[in-house]
C-alpha cells in the first residue's frame, strides 16, 4: 500500500483503471510505479503479450498474481555551479564564468548588454511556458553566423559533483526540471488552455503509462500488419461466379468446408474446359454483326435518296414544265408589240436600224440613266443637252425625238416583258438544283463479278428523265408538245419497299445474334465457372490462412479501443479533481496573498486531461485573462502560477527569472523581490533584470541590516558591453556607488592622451563623472542614505548622522561646481553667447576641490 494518504489515492486510481482490463494492464502499473521510468523493449513486449492473451489469443501464457504496488515517488535535488566556456550564443563575450550562489544570484544590466543570452542557455534544458529555443550566434558578423555554439555547466545531482558539455542542441535529463520564466511566458501562461508546466507530484505516473499504451498501440498496428488479408489472385476471378462471390464476401466466420466444396477441379471438369473452349470459337458472332452494320448503312443509303427523290419532286414539277411553254408565248407577244413602237418612232424622224436588238437596249439603258437624274423636265429645262449625243437640243424636232423614246419605252409593255421574264428565270434557278444523278454506293441491289455497284433501271430511269427536263427548261427549249411524264411516287415507292426488305432482313440476322449471344454467354458462363474453380483450387491454403487472420485482425481491430488512452486521461481527471485541483487553488491564492492582488477578480481554474497530460483551463468569467487584466495584473499572475506550479513537483531544482518585473509597479516589484528571496530559501533561484528597483531591493536585504536573510548566500554580478561583445561580466555591488565615478575620473585623468578624442572631448566626459560624483556624494556621504532614490523608504536612523554646519560650509561650493559639470557635459545645450569649452586643468581643479569637501564630510559626520 502507498505510504501516505495521498499517495495512496493516486495509486488507487491507476489501480482502479487497470482492473477491468486484466493481467496485462495490472502488470503495465506494476512495472511502471516500480520502474518510474520508460519501460524498455523487453518489458513492454511481455506486457503486449499478456494483452493478446487477455483479449483471446493463445499464447499459453501463465496467469499472473499481481498486489496492489507500492508507490514512492522520485524526486531530483539539482543545483548550479557554474557557467562558463560559452560560445557562439548571440554575441556574448568568450571567457566568461558565471558562478552561481547555492541560494540566490542577481545579474544586473541594461537592455542589450547580454543577460538574456546567458538565461537562454538554460532555458534550453529545462522547462518553461515559452517553447521556443532557438538560439542565434551573431548575426551581425557574416564570421559569427555559423559559429559553432558550446557552453560547459558545472553543476550537483543526487550530492555529486558533474558536469554537462552543451552544444546547443543536445540536453540531459539532470538539468531537465530547471524551470525558467521570462516575459514571453506570461502570454502562454494566462492562453485558456494549456499543459501545465511540471508534472504534479506523482502525476508523471499517469503521462507514464499514457506514452506505454501508445507505444503498445504501435505493437498493436504491428501485429495487425502481421495478418495479411490482400488475395492477389482474387481480381482474376469472373463476377458474378460462385466462386467471386464466396471470395468477395469473405469474413473471419466464412465456412471452411464451403472452400473446399467450390475449389474441387476434377481431370473432368479440366476436359470439359478445353471442349467449351473450343465450341465457344466456333461462334461466329464477328461476321453477323459486320452483316447487320452493312444493312445499317444500306438502310441509311436508302432514306438519303428517298429523301432526294422527294427534294427533286418539290423542284421540278409538271406545272413548271407548262408554264415555262405559257410564258414564252407571253413574251414573245409583247416583245413584237414593242418592237412595233419604235419602228413608228423612227420611222417618222427617218432613222435606220431601229428594229435592232442592240437599239432597243441603248434606248432602254438611256432611259433608265435618265430617270437616276431626278430631273423631271427633260428635256424642256433651260441647258439639257441630248443624253444619247450629248449635244443641246438646237431644234424643237431633236426635244421631241428624245420625248417619243421616252413615251415607247416607259409603256406598260416592257413591265410585263420584266415579269415574265422574271418567272422563267426562277423556274430555271429552283430547277438548276435538281440532283440528276442519284446514285447507290451500296450493294443495295447487286454487284457484277468485280463487285462493282451495279444501279437499279429504275433509278437510271428516273435519271435520264430528270436530266431531260432540266436540260430543257435551264436552255428555254420547251417544248409545249412533249408532256412531263416523271412519277415521282413510283420511284419513291420503288426504294421504300426495298427499305422494308432490308429491315426484315437485319430482323433475321438481329434474332440469329440474339440466340447466338445466349448460347455463347451460357458456354462462357460454365467456362468462368471452371476457371475459378481451378484457381480456387490452386489457391485452396491461402484462402484457408486468410479466413484465419481475418479472425485474428477482427479479435484485435474489436479490442483495439482498450490501449486508447481515454479511459486513463478520464481516470487522470478524477485523480486530479480529487488530489490537485483543490491543493493548485490553495497554492495559488497563497501566491496572489503575496503578491497583494486584492482586486475582486475570480480566475476560474480547471483541470483536465489528454493523454495523460495535465492542462489548466482558466478564465474570468467567460473571459481570456488578457482582455480583462491589465499588462502589470497579467505578468503578476502569471508569476503567481509559475511559483504555484513549481510546488507541485517534489524536486528541488533552479528556478531562473529573466527580468520578472518588467511593467510591475513598485510595490509588486518589492512583493516579488521578498518572494525571490523566500524562494531562494527552498531552491536556488537565478534572477536577470534590467530593473535597478529590484536590484537595489535584492542588494539592501542581502545586507547585515537585514537579519532575516543573514542564512542566505547573495551573489551580484553586473552585465555590460565591450564594444560588439556583450555578456560581460563583473562583480555586482550597490548601484550607483561613488567610488565608481572616482575611479574613472582618476583613469582619465592619468592617461590625458588618448588617441582620435581632443581635450574638450575628454574634459567633457570627466565632468559627466565628476556631475555623478556629486549626487552621489549628496545621497550616500553627506545625508547618510536617508533619502535615496530607488527605495521607496526613508532610513530615519540615518538622519541622525547628517552634519548641517558642513552641509551650509560648503553647500555653494559644491553648488558651483555640479552646475558647472552640468554646464560641461555631453547632451546639455547652454546659450550661444555663454557657451564656453572645459579643459582638463579645469578639470583636475574642480576634482581636487571635490575631495578636500568629500574628506570633511567623510571624518566629520555625527556618529
Amino acid at each position: 500500500m502507498s505510504t501516505t494518504k495521498t499517495k495512496k489515492r493516486l495509486i488507487d486510481f491507476l489501480w482502479e483503471w487497470a482492473e477491468p482490463f486484466g493481467d496485462w494492464s495490472k502488470l503495465l502499473i506494476d512495472k511502471i510505479i516500480s520502474k518510474q521510468i520508460p519501460l524498455d523493449s523487453r518489458e513492454r513486449k511481455k506486457v503486449f503479450e499478456y494483452y493478446l492473451q487477455d483479449i483471446g489469443f493463445n499464447t499459453s501464457l501463465p496467469s499472473l498474481d499481481i498486489a496492489r504496488p507500492i508507490f514512492s515517488p522520485q524526486s531530483k535535488n539539482v543545483s548550479l555551479l557554474k557557467l562558463y566556456q560559452v560560445k557562439g550564443v548571440n554575441r556574448l563575450a568568450e571567457n566568461q564564468v558565471m558562478e552561481f550562489s547555492p541560494n540566490i544570484t542577481i545579474v544586473y544590466g541594461n537592455n542589450g548588454v547580454g543577460k538574456t543570452g546567458y538565461s537562454r542557455i538554460l532555458k534550453s534544458l529545462g522547462l518553461s511556458f515559452d517553447k521556443n529555443n532557438n538560439i542565434l550566434s551573431d548575426v551581425t558578423n557574416n564570421e559569427g553566423r555559423d559559429q559553432v555554439q558550446s557552453a560547459r555547466i558545472d553543476f550537483i545531482s543526487k550530492g555529486k559533483n558533474d558536469s554537462f558539455d552543451w552544444d546547443g542542441n543536445n540536453t540531459t535529463d539532470e538539468l531537465s526540471s530547471i524551470s525558467v520564466f521570462n516575459s514571453d511566458c506570461v502570454h502562454f501562461s494566462l492562453s485558456n488552455k494549456r499543459e501545465l508546466l511540471m508534472a504534479p507530484q506523482g502525476f508523471y505516473l499517469f503521462k507514464l503509462v499514457s506514452n506505454e499504451l501508445e507505444e503498445l498501440k504501435q505493437m498493436h498496428k504491428k501485429c495487425f500488419d502481421k495478418y495479411p488479408v490482400d488475395l492477389t489472385w482474387k481480381s482474376q476471378l469472373h463476377p458474378k461466379t460462385q466462386q467471386a462471390k464466396f471470395i468477395n464476401n469473405l469474413e473471419s466466420t466464412s465456412d471452411v468446408n464451403k472452400v473446399n466444396e467450390l475449389s474441387i477441379f476434377t481431370k473432368q471438369n479440366e476436359i470439359d474446359l478445353k471442349n467449351k473452349q473450343v465450341q465457344i470459337s466456333k461462334f461466329n458472332l464477328v461476321y453477323l454483326n459486320e452483316e447487320g452494320k452493312k444493312l445499317d448503312r444500306i438502310i441509311s443509303e436508302l432514306d438519303s435518296i428517298i429523301t432526294k427523290i422527294k427534294q427533286n419532286q418539290s423542284k421540278l414539277t409538271r406545272t413548271d414544265w407548262d408554264n415555262m411553254t405559257i410564258y414564252s408565248i407571253e413574251l414573245k407577244n409583247l416583245q413584237e408589240k414593242t418592237q412595233i413602237g419604235i419602228s413608228e418612232l423612227a420611222e417618222t424622224y427617218n432613222l435606220e436600224l431601229c428594229e435592232s436588238k442592240e437599239f432597243s437596249n441603248f434606248l432602254k439603258s438611256a432611259d433608265s440613266y435618265i430617270k437616276l437624274l431626278s430631273n423631271k423636265n427633260y428635256p424642256n429645262n433651260e441647258g439639257d443637252t441630248c443624253i444619247y449625243c450629248k449635244q443641246s437640243f438646237y431644234t424643237e424636232q431633236a426635244k421631241a425625238l428624245v420625248e417619243g423614246y421616252g413615251k415607247v419605252l416607259n409603256d406598260t409593255t416592257q413591265n410585263q416583258i420584266d415579269k415574265y421574264e422574271d418567272l422563267k428565270a426562277r423556274i430555271k434557278y429552283r430547277v438548276n438544283s435538281v440532283d440528276d444523278d442519284i446514285k447507290f454506293h451500296q450493294p443495295t441491289f447487286t454487284t457484277n463479278n468485280e463487285a462493282d455497284i451495279i444501279q437499279p433501271e429504275k433509278i437510271i430511269e428516273l435519271n435520264t428523265k430528270v436530266k431531260f427536263f432540266k436540260h430543257n427548261i435551264e436552255n428555254d427549249t420547251v417544248d409545249s408538245k412533249v408532256v412531263f411524264d416523271i412519277n415521282y411516287s413510283g420511284y419513291i415507292n420503288f426504294c421504300e419497299q426495298k427499305k422494308k426488305d432490308v429491315i426484315r432482313k437485319k430482323g433475321v440476322i438481329r434474332e440469329n445474334i440474339n440466340d447466338l449471344i445466349a448460347k455463347k454467354k451460357s458456354v462462357e458462363d460454365e467456362i468462368n465457372e471452371l476457371k475459378d474453380r481451378k484457381l480456387l483450387s490452386d489457391n485452396k491454403e491461402k484462402i484457408e490462412t486468410y479466413i484465419k487472420n481475418m479472425g485474428f485482425r477482427t479479435l484485435l481491430k474489436d479490442n483495439e479501443g482498450i490501449l486508447s488512452t481515454k479511459s486513463l486521461s478520464r481516470k487522470t481527471t478524477e485523480a486530479r479533481s480529487a488530489i490537485l485541483a483543490e491543493k493548485y487553488q490553495e497554492k495559488f491564492n497563497q501566491e496572489l496573498e503575496r503578491f497583494r492582488i486584492n482586486k475582486p477578480i475570480v480566475i476560474d481554474i480547471k483541470i483536465d486531461t489528454q493523454r495523460g497530460i495535465s492542462r489548466l483551463n482558466q478564465k474570468i468569467s467567460t473571459n481570456e485573462i488578457k482582455n480583462v487584466l491589465s499588462e502589470g495584473e497579467q505578468k503578476a499572475i502569471a508569476l503567481a502560477e509559475f511559483l504555484t506550479e513549481l510546488q507541485l513537483d517534489n524536486s528541488i531544482a533552479p528556478v531562473v527569472f529573466d527580468d520578472p518585473v518588467n511593467s510591475l509597479d513598485h510595490r509588486i516589484t518589492d512583493d516579488t523581490a521578498k518572494r525571490l528571496i523566500g524562494l531562494a530559501n527552498e531552491r536556488q533561484v537565478i534572477v536577470f533584470t534590467h530593473s535597478i528597483i529590484l536590484y537595489n531591493n535584492l542588494y539592501s536585504m542581502s545586507q547585515k541590516n537585514y537579519p532575516l536573510y543573514n542564512d542566505l548566500e547573495f551573489k551580484f554580478y553586473e552585465v555590460t558591453r565591450n564594444f560588439q561583445e556583450t555578456g560581460v561580466l563583473t562583480i555586482g555591488s550597490e548601484i550607483n556607488k561613488i567610488t565608481k565615478p572616482i575611479k574613472k575620473l582618476n583613469e582619465l585623468l592619468n592617461n590625458s592622451k588618448k588617441d582620435g578624442i581632443s581635450e574638450e572631448e575628454m574634459a567633457r566626459e570627466g565632468y559627466g563623472h565628476l556631475r555623478t560624483a556629486m549626487e552621489l556624494l549628496i545621497i550616500d556621504e553627506i545625508f547618510h542614505k536617508t533619502v535615496k532614490r530607488y527605495r521607496k523608504n526613508i532610513a530615519m536612523m540615518q538622519f541622525a548622522r547628517i552634519n548641517g554646519k558642513l552641509i551650509e560650509k560648503h553647500k555653494q561650493t559644491l553648488f558651483e561646481i555640479f552646475e558647472r559639470s552640468s554646464g560641461f557635459i555631453v547632451g546639455h545645450s547652454n546659450p550661444e553667447q555663454v557657451a564656453t569649452s572645459p579643459s582638463l586643468t579645469e578639470l583636475r581643479k574642480d576634482f581636487e576641490c571635490f575631495k578636500k569637501i568629500r574628506i570633511e564630510f567623510t571624518n566629520n559626520s555625527m556618529d
